[in-house]
Order: structure tokens, then sequence, then C-alpha cells
């Protein structure tokens, strides 16, 4: 059975699956979903907490031990195991599906890693342990949903805040759930007896922990949403993220978009052009517009300054490429004026 982080409250309180599966790049909502089960099963009388991970010395001979042996502390347990690579080999596999066979009322297991490929919900293994318990698929919050999880939050931590407060604090905590909680749980102790919390006494308490990814960015310029593209720009300076990956990340959308380009002029296949380049089909329609909105003459030129940066990159030639990115970013939002640019580079690359 699927179901969603925000479902499982109402879930749990049907009683504990046998097993959970809790997969997603967003920490805070995956450790949020193991603590409501763990909360749940100590309120059943669960005594023994077994954790695991498939470091290097573990062994699955373990995993069916821990769910198989009589505890002799408690009548019942709850085993979690974190998978620190989604790619259990075929050894991995076989001891998964042998243990959802054998899961009785006693055991609950919870397994938990990194986002899955749509084919890794499709193998054996998976299709056995969601067959007796809960696939909790976990998603980055943005828009709307962001603004929902904020309110659940007010309301579990008893606080309210004005609207341009809660404005400000999404925006300087964005991208990162756990600085925003945190930020809550400060203010509810700093602030006990306020009934409203506004704008002011954030601005004196906050501070800037935006958490920033290169998808995020990507989904700014795509988006059209330039003074975004600045701020993540400036978020990821700060943080000294690796330049090559956003290089990379620019690099491989912007010869997406040149390819969909090509492919509209000679009449072929977008539809195969997305299944080479492994994009999921939510995103295809924004590859799809970005195309039609773009000139094909500045994908090219923001193609060869990318190039460029490489270039300089590789022979130190460069101070600052965040600002030359942000060059980029401004000329695919609208900004054609800068077509003239010249990148200020600190010597000849050969």
């Amino acid at each position: 059975m699927k179901i969603y982080a925000n479902q499982l409250p109402q879930e749990l309180k049907k009683g504990l699956a046998s097993c959970y599966l809790i997969f997603g790049d967003e920490p805070f909502q995956t450790n949020e979903a193991r603590d409501l089960i763990k909360s749940k099963a100590k309120h059943l009388g669960f005594e023994e907490f077994i954790r695991l991970a498939d470091d290097d010395q573990f062994e699955w001979d373990d995993l069916i031990e821990h769910t198989q042996s009589m505890s002799l502390f408690s009548s019942t347990k709850l085993i979690e195991l974190e998978l620190t690579s989604n790619k259990i080999g075929k050894t991995g596999s076989d001891t998964l599906k042998r243990v959802s066979e054998s899961l009785g009322d006693d055991t609950v297991l919870v397994i938990f890693g990194s986002k899955l490929e749509a084919a890794q919900t499709k193998s054996a293994w998976f299709k056995s342990l969601s067959s007796v318990g809960c696939y909790i698929p976990i998603y980055e919050i943005e828009g709307p949903h962001l603004q929902r999880w904020l309110q659940q939050q007010l309301t579990v931590k008893g606080l309210n805040l004005t609207p341009d407060a809660q404005s400000f604090l999404l925006a300087f905590t964005a991208g990162n759930l756990l600085a925003c909680s945190q930020e809550l749980d400060k203010l509810k102790l700093s602030h006990p007896n306020s009934p409203t919390l506004t704008l002011e006494i954030l601005e004196q308490q906050v501070s800037d922990q935006s958490r920033f990814t290169v998808f995020q960015l990507t989904d700014a310029i795509w988006g059209n949403k330039p003074e975004q593209c600045l701020s993540i720009l400036g978020r990821l300076k700060l943080e000294d993220f690796e330049p090559n990956i956003i290089l990379w990340s620019l690099a491989k959308d912007l010869n997406l978009i040149a390819k969909l380009q090509n492919a509209k002029i000679f009449s072929e296949s977008t539809q195969e052009i997305f299944d080479s380049a492994r994009v999921w089909k939510n995103k295809q329609n924004t590859y799809l517009n970005v195309a039609q909105r773009l000139n094909p003459t500045l994908v090219n030129q923001a193609l060869s300054q990318l190039s460029d940066i490489d270039k300089a990159l590789k022979f130190y030639a460069i101070n600052c490429p965040y600002t030359l990115f942000a060059h980029i970013c401004l000329l695919l939002n609208g900004y054609e004026t800068l077509s003239s640019f010249e990148m200020p580079f600190n010597s000849e690359i050969a």
C-alpha cells in the first residue's frame, strides 16, 4: 500500500503495519515518519528497538536472525534498516523477499533510504514488502504544499505567526524543513506567552539558514524566476557549493533544450529524446515550453559560455564562477541585452 507522509498519522491510528518503506531525499520528513512509527510502537508496548545499516560490516543474515529469533527482553520488537545504497544486489533482494514472508504481529520492520528509481519500485523485494506494509515516498515540499506544512507545524507546536512573519520564515529557511522546525521550537521557548508572533520578532531572531540545491536553481531558471536564481546562487556561493556540479547541471539541461529545438525543426520524436535523457514525465512539459520560448541562438550562446567557464575552471583562470553563472541565468530569463557581455577571465585560456 502506498501512502504519503502527511497521511501517516491517520494511518497509524488503525495500528501498525508489518513493514514500512520510507524512501526520499528530504531528511526531515523521513525522520519525522520514523519517529511517528516508533512512538506508536512504544504506545503499543514495544520495548525492543534494533537499528541496522547496510554498511561494510553488515551481513544480510543479521536481518534474518533479528526478524526470526525470539527476543530475550520483549515479545515485540521494531527493527530499522537503513539502506545506504538502494542497489542491494541479489543477496539483499532474496533476503528481503524471505523476510517479507516471515514477518508476524510481533515484529515491525522499517526500511528507509534515498529516493528509489521507478525500476526499483517494481523489483521483487519491493513488491513483496509493500504488499504486507506501507510504502511512504518522501518528496520535496514546495509552493502551496510548503505553506500547508508550515500551518501543520504551527498547529502542532501551538504557535501563531502573522502572514508576513510566515512568509519571512519560509524565505529564510527555504529548502530546509529541519531548520524551519528548529526555528519554530526556538520561538516557542523564547516567546511562550505571545499570542501572535510578528515579522519584527522573527527578524530579530531568525538567522538565514536557506539550503538550496542545484535542482532548485534549474527549476528557478526554467520557471523564469531571475530573482530567485540570484538568491539561490548567492546561497550556493556562501556554502562553497562545487561549481562543476552547477556547470554540469546547466549544460545538461541546455543540451536537452537544444535537442528539443532541433527535433521540432526536423519533425523528430521528442519522446525519444526524453527517454534517452531519462526525464520524468512531470518535467517534460517544462522543457518543451522552454524550448519553444527561448531563441535557439541564445541557447547556443549560453552553451558556448558554459564551455568557456569549464576551460577557465580547469586552468584556474576564474575568481568567481557564481557571478558568471548568474549572468547566464539572467541571459536565459529575458535579459538579452547581456548577450554582448564578455566573460571576465583572468588569463588567456589555451
